[in-house]
């Protein structure tokens, strides 16, 4: 017998949208081609992932912001993260610009910021890797359970 491989983590992210918040909206999209999350307006309702902290108004300087933080448990793999801004002009007021900062293990980094600054849309890809810690106690597992069974 061969030891499983682990495929998920923990995975955190934080957003940071305008005060124009009707404008926008953004998905996670895995290699498939799934959505497995996403954030838009429909009417005068926010529609998040399931678990999403949202708190909005919120003002840094001049500027009148949302934030969005909520925590995905994703298969090892890569994702791409797609922004939207239907007025045109990014995610950014007075000054502070919005975006999406994903956290977790990921590769090159344990976390990277896609920015939106300007434009009608923005974003980019980040891959999940499985913890090496996680690997190895699967490992370990897949030992101790072929010695019972002996």
């Amino acid at each position: 017998a061969v030891a499983g491989i682990a495929s998920a983590e923990l995975i955190d992210f934080t957003v940071l949208q305008d005060q124009y918040i009707s404008e926008a909206s953004w998905q996670i999209i895995n290699s498939a081609g799934s959505t497995v999350a996403s954030m838009y307006i429909s009417g005068s309702s926010v529609f998040l992932p399931d678990g999403a902290s949202f708190s909005g108004g919120s003002t840094s300087g001049g500027a009148v912001l949302y934030t969005t933080n909520f925590t995905l448990d994703l298969a090892a793999g890569d994702y791409t993260l797609a922004m939207q801004d239907t007025w045109g002009d990014g995610w950014v007021w007075d000054g502070v610009p919005g975006g999406i900062t994903v956290a977790g293990n990921l590769d090159g980094a344990s976390s990277v910021n896609f920015a939106f600054t300007s434009g009608s849309t923005a974003g980019g890809t980040f891959t999940v890797v499985p913890a090496p810690g996680a690997l190895a106690l699967l490992g370990l597992a897949g030992v101790a359970g072929r010695r019972r069974r002996g």
